[in-house]
């Protein structure tokens, strides 16, 4: 039995009470001495008792003393008991301390309710997330399929701006003029070197334009970037700062449209 189940079980509370056997008992203390968890639990199974007795203390009857001291009396002179109240004085006595223990058992019951709700909520809470999650997925991905398929959409291949002739392509952008839409593929991009951080960029006329940072760790293959109209060429470049540059600093790859 694993920790929680032995928590759960029901004998710390029957230990609390001392309603458990021997073997029961040495079994509980042998837990707590080695698990704090199971401590900290019966620790709480006490006070939580405690504070009920607190709350619900009921006074004794008006009178309980007297009959007691003269049940005293009577039992030193060997009077007995007194006619007429014979075995009322034990069930007078047990009456509210039994009230206390089931109340006491009910409020630990209600306090592990409570939590394993709570806990149910927090996973249904998790779980609709982990929906809402993958829906915003599945949409991206539908948009992507949809500029993929499209036969306006042409793919703009990025390479080593610095190898000329033996560059190979490393990235690719694909680029939807009559959707006004530019995705850029993030698995086919190299990783920055450390302490570098990608800018990518429109050259309208010859001038760079930046369409914002590159961000490569994005849950997504595809990131969507700003339609820029009439552009001759798309660019990546390295950058010192996450928030970028007004103009590029280290152009690393580079494609014509």
């Amino acid at each position: 039995m694993d920790i929680q189940s032995f928590i759960q079980s029901g004998l710390l509370e029957a230990y609390a009470l001392n309603q458990c056997s021997p073997e029961e008992r040495a079994e509980v203390e042998r837990m707590a001495a080695a698990h704090p968890e199971v401590r900290a639990e019966i620790d709480a199974i006490e006070q939580t008792l405690e504070q009920v007795a607190l709350v619900n203390a009921v006074p004794p009857p008006a009178g309980l003393k007297d009959q007691i001291l003269q049940q005293v009396r009577a039992d030193r002179s060997g009077g007995g008991t007194p006619p007429g109240n014979k075995g009322r004085l034990p069930w007078i006595t047990a009456l509210p301390w039994v009230a206390v223990l089931a109340l006491g058992l009910l409020a630990v019951w209600q306090a592990r309710e409570k939590n394993s709700l709570n806990e149910r909520v927090a996973t249904l809470q998790t779980r609709v997330a982990d929906c809402d999650t993958r829906a915003q997925q599945q949409a991206g991905m539908q948009d992507v399929i949809a500029l993929l398929r499209d036969s306006d959409t042409r793919a703009i291949r990025l390479s080593d701006a610095a190898a000329g002739a033996d560059a190979k392509v490393t990235a690719t952008v694909w680029h939807n003029p009559a959707r006004a839409e530019t995705m850029l593929d993030i698995n086919s991009l190299p990783a920055p070197e450390s302490g570098k951080y990608f800018q990518f960029w429109a050259i309208v006329a010859g001038k760079p334009v930046s369409m914002g940072m590159v961000n490569l760790r994005g849950a997504d293959a595809f990131q969507a970037l700003p339609f820029i109209q009439n552009a001759e060429a798309f660019a990546i470049s390295a950058e010192n700062k996450p928030s970028g540059s007004p103009m590029p600093t280290l152009v690393v790859l580079v494609g014509k449209v």
